[in-house]
């Protein structure tokens, strides 16, 4: 045998196929693991991803009521809510709604600020 049939005996190399079915593996095994952290994530009740959920869903019922007189929440889970309304940039016609969150006991905090229209 020559060396260099000697060579080619012991190299190897994958098939495309092979390639791209080690990359779907390992795509699904990722995207699986990525779900499992997300929703065991949300599932702790002090969360700040709940939190925020939270203040962005207050947010919504304050647009639905057209209420945006500054306020003060007391959520369930000792959650402390401040809201302050305030002309955008000057403009007269968009207001920033902002939502400050503190939970009681861990100091945990979130924040959502949104820009709506006034009432004419």
């Amino acid at each position: 045998m020559t060396i260099k049939k000697l060579a080619c005996s012991f190299l190897k190399a994958s098939t495309l196929v092979e390639v791209l079915a080690a990359l779907v593996i390992i795509t699904l095994v990722v995207a699986i693991a990525a779900t499992l952290y997300v929703k065991m994530g949300l599932k702790r009740p002090d969360n700040s991803v709940n939190l925020q959920l939270d203040l962005k869903a207050l947010a919504e019922e304050t647009k639905r009521n057209v209420d945006y007189a500054p306020r003060q929440y007391e959520l369930e889970n000792g959650v402390h809510v401040d809201q302050s309304v305030e002309p955008y940039r000057g403009d007269t016609l968009r207001l920033l709604l902002q939502l400050e969150a503190t939970r009681q006991g861990t100091g945990e905090r979130a924040v959502h600020r949104e820009i709506v229209i006034a009432n004419p």
